[in-house]
C-alpha cells in the first residue's frame, strides 16, 4: 500500500498504486505530482529575474513639484531617506525592496537547480529554504502598497503629484511571479529519488 496527499486539502489516502483519482474531501485531481510543476516554477522564476532588472534601473516614483518632475529608483529612495537622517526607513524599504526578492529569486533559484543538477544540499534544507521563501513572500509588496498609497492621497494636479514609475510596475511583476512559482511548486518532488 502507498501513501498519497491531496495537495489542495492535503487529505492522505492509502492507495495500491499512484493512478490519478478525485479527492473525496474537496473533489481536487489528486496525483502523484503536480504535472510539469518544476518547469513552470522555474519559467516564472527566470521571468522573474529579467524583471528584478528593470526594476532596480528604472523610476518607482515621478513626483511632480510645482510643475518639476523628479524621478527616483528605489535605492536612490534608500540614498535620500538615509540623507534625511531615516535610518529605519531606509532600512525597511532596502530590505523588503532589494533584500527580500533577491533572497526569494536566488533560493528558488537554487532550489530548481540543485533538482536538476547533483548539488549537495540536504532533502530537509531544500525544504526549509522553500517554506521561508513562502514566509516572506508577500512582504516585498510594501513598496507598491506605499507607491499606490501615495499616488492616491497625493494628486495637487501641478502643484505636487505623485504617481508610480516602470520600476513599480516591474517590481509587482517580480512579487507576483515569484509568489505563483512557489505557489505551483510541488515541493514533493524534493524527495523523489533521481
Amino acid at each position: 500500500m502507498l501513501l498519497i496527499s491531496c495537495k489542495n486539502c492535503h487529505k492522505v489516502y492509502e492507495k495500491e498504486n499512484y493512478d490519478e483519482f478525485v479527492c473525496t474531501r474537496c473533489n481536487h485531481k489528486v496525483r502523484k505530482r503536480v504535472k510539469n510543476s518544476l518547469q513552470v516554477s522555474l519559467a516564472l522564476t527566470i521571468c522573474a529575474i529579467l524583471l528584478y532588472i528593470p526594476a532596480m534601473l528604472y523610476p518607482m516614483m515621478e513626483i511632480t513639484k510645482f510643475g518639476i518632475k523628479t524621478e527616483s529608483t528605489i535605492l536612490e529612495g534608500v540614498v535620500s531617506f538615509i540623507e534625511y537622517k531615516s535610518y529605519f526607513i531606509a532600512f525597511v524599504i532596502f530590505t523588503a525592496s532589494v533584500i527580500i526578492p533577491l533572497i526569494k529569486l536566488v533560493g528558488l533559484l537554487l532550489i530548481f537547480i540543485s533538482l536538476k543538477i547533483d548539488i549537495k544540499i540536504r532533502n530537509k534544507n531544500k525544504n526549509r529554504i522553500f517554506k521561508f521563501i513562502e514566509m516572506i513572500g508577500k512582504w516585498s509588496m510594501i513598496d507598491i502598497y506605499v507607491v499606490a498609497l501615495l499616488a492616491s492621497v497625493v494628486q495637487l494636479g501641478e502643484i505636487f503629484n505623485i504617481k508610480g514609475g516602470l520600476a513599480a510596475t516591474s517590481f509587482a511583476l517580480v512579487v507576483i511571479l515569484t509568489m505563483v512559482a512557489a505557489h505551483r511548486f510541488d515541493t514533493r518532488i524534493i524527495w523523489d529519488e533521481r
